[in-house]
């Protein structure tokens, strides 16, 4: 009897539990999957079209526009003591050299631009082909640049340049660039109308080679990120032969990159943006404060 009783208990038993789990588990809720975690948006290695005057690598998406304020204070910061500095706000009452500059990507790899000068009323034309790109087996990435200005507005003295830009980038910390150019027709004198009465000491010191009428140079740069959105640029540009007045072109920069735009505080030894400007060279001794802002859209 006792057997008999315990058999029939468990049987009884199990047919409960059996009957109690689908409802049990219709109860029991799933516990939702967990959310996808959030990944960084990977720094790109380049930030801007430029360095600082020099062309760098990067695209534009088709049809994305650019554009790029540039702004040259244009007094030497060298000039008298802190107090006569401090005076002029540090060139900031001083006036400035101010260009625009618009570009249009024709397609991923193609872009044309337009940029215009105050230093001479230079109005400066454009393309670019990216004819390589950085990835894989290919080391290097490889831009060719096509120019034609003119002074006063494009109706003299027009300058006609090649150059082309090889870069190389180190993970998302470093880029580096060599630019070799060439510019027809560099021995032009600058001038800038309407500021004659402002500390614009352009410095065209002649030198052996003044009666040569075009330039060979080759610039060199790079850009250093040194946090999340922070960046360090520089560029130097030797005169290689030809027409080569002055000193070479240098600049020193601190960059910061919010989505689309690039802010950039410069300091150079040019007024110069252009390929035509940037052959003729720049001041020996004086140093200009300046900045660059560029829209990206």
């Amino acid at each position: 009897m006792i057997s008999s009783s315990i058999r029939s208990t468990l049987r009884l038993t199990i047919a409960v539990l059996f009957l109690s789990c689908p409802a049990v588990l219709a109860q029991t809720p799933v516990p939702p999957p967990p959310p996808d975690v959030p990944v960084a948006p990977a720094r790109p290695p380049q930030i801007d079209l430029n360095l600082i005057n020099l062309p760098t690598t990067m695209s534009i998406a088709r049809h994305h526009s650019y554009f790029r304020l540039t702004h040259r204070f244009a007094s030497d910061l060298r000039r008298g003591d802190f107090g006569d500095q401090a005076a002029d706000l540090f060139s900031l009452d001083k006036g400035a050299i101010i260009g625009l500059e618009y570009r249009f990507g024709i397609t991923s790899n193609i872009q044309a631009g337009v940029h215009r000068s105050l230093l001479s009323k230079t109005i400066q034309t454009f393309g670019r082909w990216d004819a390589l790109r950085q990835a894989g087996s290919m080391p290097v990435a490889i831009s060719l640049t096509l120019s034609v200005e003119g002074l006063n507005n494009m109706r003299e003295k027009y300058q006609q340049g090649v150059a082309i830009t090889a870069s190389r980038t180190f993970g998302d910390r470093v880029a580096l660039y060599a630019t070799p150019a060439f510019v027809a027709g560099t021995h032009a004198v600058d001038f800038i109308p309407g500021h004659e009465g402002h500390d614009h000491d352009l410095g065209l010191e002649e030198d052996e080679h003044s009666h040569h009428q075009d330039t060979w140079f080759a610039g060199f740069g790079g850009r250093l990120r040194f946090s999340g959105t922070g960046y360090i640029t520089g560029e130097y540009t030797p005169r290689l032969h030809g027409y080569d007045p002055n000193s070479a072109e240098w600049g020193i920069a601190v960059e910061k990159r919010t989505g689309g735009h690039t802010l950039q505080l410069n300091f150079t030894n040019s007024f110069g943006t252009t390929l035509g400007q940037i052959a003729r060279g720049g001041s020996p001794h004086d140093i200009y404060l300046g900045f660059n802002i560029t829209r990206r859209f």
